[in-house]
């Protein structure tokens, strides 16, 4: 017997970060998350205000991606946005990495981006989406080296965009690297109950995705 529906619902992170997403459809991602009991509403920043309200007194934590999906703004720019998200009442950040900074084996700045949005944050939970599709394996393992000095409290494989899709053998991969000092979230291309269950078993603690009421109707 694999995990429920409901055991399933409350490691999920609920997302909609598409740029054509309207009042409605955000609206609709709260309820939903309320109605299913999902870990978190992953959204746009402009959006925190509306998700605060609307989750206040529930269990649902308020979670936002900064400097998405791209990762090309300041160190400067995204500690601000970390600051102000924080302001807003955003409980969680799921933050890009700069994956060209690591590719370029400039490792300092990309640990000085990380350590600056983790102070920024103070105190919230911070995701760093690695983007490990496009990282070798020497690359992927430096980065998660680099998170952990930065304070990051989750490694997340892709931010969905082009970075790769979750799979239980990557994801057995960033919980060996991690090595207990970081947590996982598993992100990209989750879209059954099968999928979800698989990547839980290989050891991510909390699972993104758009297709969320889906998966937990199945």
């Amino acid at each position: 017997m694999g995990r429920s529906s409901a055991d399933v619902a409350a490691r999920i992170q609920h997302t909609n970060l598409r740029p054509e997403a309207t009042r409605a459809d955000i609206e609709r991602l709260l309820s939903e998350c309320l109605e299913h009991g999902f870990h978190a509403a992953v959204v746009n920043p402009i959006w925190l205000p509306m998700a605060v309200r609307k989750l206040q007194g529930s269990s649902v934590a308020v979670c936002t991606a900064l400097d998405f999906p791209v990762g090309g703004d300041t160190v400067a720019t995204v500690a601000r946005a970390t600051a102000e998200a924080r302001q807003a009442g955003a409980q969680e950040i799921d933050v890009m990495t700069k994956v060209g900074w690591l590719k370029s084996e400039m490792d300092v700045a990309y640990r000085q981006h990380l350590a600056a949005v983790v102070k920024a944050a103070d105190g919230a939970p911070v995701k760093a989406m690695l983007e490990a599709g496009f990282l070798t394996k020497h690359e992927l393992a430096l980065a998660v080296e680099l998170c952990a000095d930065a304070g990051v409290a989750y490694l997340k494989n892709s931010s969905g965009e082009g970075g790769g899709e979750a799979t239980p053998a990557l994801i057995a991969d960033l919980v060996r690297l991690a090595k207990g000092r970081m947590q996982v979230k598993a992100s990209g291309g989750i879209r059954t109950l099968e999928e979800a269950r698989a990547l839980l078993d290989a050891g991510a603690d909390v699972l993104g995705t758009s297709a969320s009421v889906a998966i937990v109707s199945a």
